[in-house]
């Protein structure tokens, strides 16, 4: 997903900056990735870009949600929450 990530601000943000930020809130693992680059708007209802689907599917599959948000010129930050498995 970091990968991914990174990977779509070099292709298309036209950043000058990342901020990578990596935590533990109680039971779930937080990644967020921001960028100062140009920003889009994203679409309504699901994306049609194959790597935020393929981010998206592989979140949801370890139980989590992903979130992006972007504005024209403010840039775009990526949202990655994971719970942990707490161990029995």
């Amino acid at each position: 997903i970091l990968q991914e990530a990174l990977t779509n601000v070099m292709r298309h943000a036209q950043a000058h900056t990342v901020e990578l930020t990596l935590a533990l809130e109680g039971n779930e693992l937080c990644l967020t990735v921001s960028d100062d680059g140009v920003g889009f708007v994203p679409a309504t209802g699901r994306s049609t870009s194959f790597g935020v689907v393929g981010m998206r599917e592989r979140v949801l599959i370890m139980g989590g949600q992903l979130s992006l948000e972007s504005e024209p010129g403010e840039g775009t930050t990526l949202s990655v929450r994971v719970p942990l498995d707490e161990e029995k």
